[in-house]
């Protein structure tokens, strides 16, 4: 019995992972050409591979414990707050942060 559960558990887990690849396997673009742009003005130094680490960082540091939030739902203030406090929480490096926050701009532009 008790290895029926654990084969059960072992299929259900596997099976949630490989759906959340598949998922989130498309070809579309992590950073639109639109969204570049709207960060270039702000931030004429940021580059696409800078806002696609910025995605990588939300995907993981911050979707793991709060799951996939709207950062068009927050004003700019408040998301530089957010980031500014979980950052440390998150432990991830201040460059890892810049590009976050560039990222968050750019979704916030860019829609």
């Amino acid at each position: 019995m008790k290895k029926l559960i654990i084969v059960i558990a072992a299929s259900a887990v596997f099976a949630a992972c490989k759906s959340k690849k598949a998922a989130g396997s498309t070809n579309m673009p992590v950073v639109t050409d639109k969204q570049l742009s709207a960060v270039q003005a702000r931030f004429p130094d940021a580059n696409r591979a800078e806002l696609e680490k910025g995605h990588s960082v939300y995907t993981g540091a911050c979707t793991k414990c709060h799951g996939a939030k709207d950062v068009t739902t927050y004003t700019e203030p408040k998301l530089l707050e957010i980031v500014e406090v979980m950052s440390k929480k998150a432990n991830i490096t201040p460059e890892e942060k810049q590009a976050l926050v560039r990222f968050a701009v750019g979704v916030r532009s860019g829609k």
